[in-house]
């Protein structure tokens, strides 16, 4: 990125190596998915939870609130709430979760809000441990883009993991940006879309392609050093 900073897009002037119209870093794809998606849900530790709907329609549904193992990547359910809150913005409801199993070192807390018609409005991924206390599983991540585009445009994009990945991270020099980023990924496979801005440069976006996770960026913790007795200081 051009600059380092808080904002979410980086400027997309016509200078080689950025994207028009502003590449969308990782925390841009966190508001768009959560953050500051209509209607989401949040749960904190102890297992209070609430969802608020800022939306101009009444939403009914059910909120899904999953853990996702890291050593195994087995996703358990921990509840389903139904929920029907009237138009936003602010309307809110709360309800409780049982977290009592819950470890915030080797699990991660999923909640989706989901309408009566099925459609995912909002998935919230949930840390409740700083990432130099997550136990990750070492893993290997890559990404293969389609043959062809699809109908809209849009290309797909195969994301794979071995084992569980947290905060899969694709970048490209292609312009556009993609459906979803910065996402958890259990061992297997996901698929995304490239949305390009303009014509489609695949062979740019095939060659510049790459898939980062944090498991692969965390530095080790450093060696504890042997206890040394303080010298005690000569008088001149």
């Amino acid at each position: 990125w051009p600059t380092g900073g808080w904002g979410s897009l980086e400027y997309g002037t016509p200078v080689a190596g950025q994207v028009l119209g502003g590449r969308w870093k990782p925390l841009h794809y966190l508001y768009a998915r959560s953050v500051f998606a209509d209607v989401v849900a949040v749960c904190g530790e102890g297992g209070a939870c609430y969802v608020k709907n800022d939306g101009p329609r009444p939403v009914a549904g059910r909120i899904a609130v999953r853990a996702l193992e890291f050593a195994s990547g087995v996703v358990t359910p921990l509840a389903a709430v139904a929920v029907a809150l009237p138009a936003g913005a602010g309307a809110s409801a709360r309800f409780e979760i049982d977290l009592s199993a819950f470890d915030g070192s080797t699990h991660l807390l999923i909640a989706e809000c989901i309408d009566d018609s099925g459609a995912v409005l909002s998935t919230n991924e949930m840390l409740f441990a700083p990432p130099s206390q997550l136990q990750l599983p070492t893993a290997v991540v890559s990404a293969g883009v389609a043959e062809a585009p699809n109908a809209d445009g849009s290309i797909d994009v195969v994301v794979s993991a071995s084992a569980t990945a947290l905060y899969v991270v694709l970048t490209s020099l292609a312009q556009g940006r993609f459906s979803d980023n910065a996402f958890a990924l259990p061992p297997g496979t996901a698929t995304v879309r490239f949305l390009p801005t303009g014509a489609l440069d695949r062979s740019l976006l095939v060659s510049s392609l790459r898939a980062e996770h944090l498991q692969a960026n965390l530095m080790p913790a450093p060696a504890a050093r042997p206890y040394e007795r303080p010298r005690a200081h000569l008088a001149a």
